[in-house]
């Protein structure tokens, strides 16, 4: 595993406890400062190869990823 892959899960592992408006706030200090970086919210991909020029429909990533995220609503209670 990556180092931000490793960072981010020990992220998610801290926020453990927060109460739902200490999770809005976290939230919104990740927004500022995406905003102050200036990171787009979304990701754009750039397909080459045999993959270029053609379109891709990623609906079923979108529900992978929904399902795969799923506990961390879970065990906040929020689901």
């Amino acid at each position: 595993m990556n180092k931000a892959a490793l960072t981010k899960h020990e992220i998610y592992n801290k926020l453990f406890g927060f109460t739902e408006h200490d999770l809005d706030a976290i939230a919104n200090f990740i927004d500022f400062m995406r905003h102050k970086k200036k990171l787009e919210t979304k990701k754009v991909f750039k397909l080459e190869g045999i993959l270029k020029d053609h379109d891709i429909d990623f609906s079923d990533l979108k529900e992978f990823k929904q399902q795969t995220w799923k506990h961390v609503e879970q065990e906040f209670g929020n689901g």
